[in-house]
């Protein structure tokens, strides 16, 4: 794992929110190869096909996969509009690495390998909320909160089950607006 900082040289590619879905993405492209040539990933940039998902709410980005081999990469709109291309662009490198993972190991994981790149690339192994949920689990013992944002079956049933941190009993509730 060597490599110049050159590939992290993100205002060099900076776009602004008002850009389209196309131009958003072929920027990601050329920068993601930058990253890929300084860093040199096993990732052939052209051969992914490139993405951008309007409906995620809890991820910023994503690998999609069959067989342990790498097809797509999903970048997040509502990431982007929100946090603008410096955090897009450590989300593009985060992809990197599981596509470069998933070539080299087929492990798409966030297991050691993953952190020890996420070190190298400068890049963190999860993502932090951006969306607001639409309804809290919420344990009555400990008092831990789950951010959801489909209504599941925990959602609906949460006196089915308990909570992983202390055994005790859950319900919930909806969200009552931004921050909650």
């Amino acid at each position: 794992m060597t490599g110049e900082p050159s590939g992290l040289d993100t205002e060099f590619y900076a776009v602004d929110a008002d850009v389209s879905t196309a131009e958003f993405l072929a920027v990601a492209k050329v920068y993601a190869r930058d990253v890929v040539d300084s860093y040199d990933l096993t990732v052939d940039v052209s051969a992914l096909d490139w993405e951008v998902s309007k409906r995620a709410k809890r991820r910023a980005g994503a690998v999609k996969y069959r067989d342990d081999s790498p097809e797509t990469v999903s970048l997040t709109w509502e990431y982007f509009q929100e946090h603008g291309w410096g955090a897009t662009a450590e989300v593009v490198r985060h992809e990197l690495i599981h596509v470069h993972l998933l070539n080299e190991a087929g492990d798409g994981s966030h297991g050691d390998a993953f952190r020890e790149w996420a070190g190298e690339l400068q890049t963190s192994v999860t993502c932090e909320r951006f969306a607001d949920p639409n309804w809290w689990v919420v344990c009555k013992d400990c008092g831990s909160e789950l951010p959801r944002y489909r209504e599941s079956k925990l959602v609906k049933n949460p006196e089915s089950y308990r909570c992983a941190g202390c055994g005790g009993t859950l319900y919930s509730r909806e969200a009552t607006g931004s921050g909650d």
